[in-house]
């Protein structure tokens, strides 16, 4: 009995290639998406952690006249109840010895000039890339 070519049912191997191509190519794309919109949004994340501590800062310079004078006393007060025992907010900001988010306080007049809050670019990859920083 002859087979008729036409008549054959299945696919080619060079068929079978082209598709693989195809969605090894859209798997590429979409992660490349992915790995872009992750980062924005841990950026985002650092940013809104940032904001929320500046905030907490202002609150005890309002009780104290001064800044914490390290990032473990910035900790201590988030933790306390003049700080509203925000443990939320203390575990994104991290170990005092935790280089993610950085803490200075302008020692010049003992704390009472100002603070530095940094958070590292390691924490959200290069895209967009550079430590976010906010002053007092």
């Amino acid at each position: 009995m002859k087979v008729n070519k036409l008549t054959a049912k299945g696919f080619t191997i060079v068929e079978l290639l082209i598709v693989i191509v195809i969605i090894g190519i859209l798997a590429t794309i979409g992660f490349v998406a992915f790995s872009g919109a992750q980062n924005k949004a841990n950026r985002s994340a650092a940013q809104s952690t940032l904001s929320q501590v500046k905030s907490k800062l202002g609150e005890y310079y309002a009780e104290n006249n001064t800044y914490p004078a390290d990032k473990q006393a910035v900790k201590n007060y988030l933790t306390s109840d003049a700080g509203g025992n925000n443990t939320s907010l203390d575990g994104k900001f991290g170990a005092a010895t935790d280089t993610n988010f950085v803490y200075a306080c302008d020692a010049t007049d003992g704390c009472g000039a100002g603070f530095t809050l940094t958070a590292d670019d390691a924490q959200w990859g290069s895209s967009p890339a550079g430590d976010i920083s906010v002053t007092n």
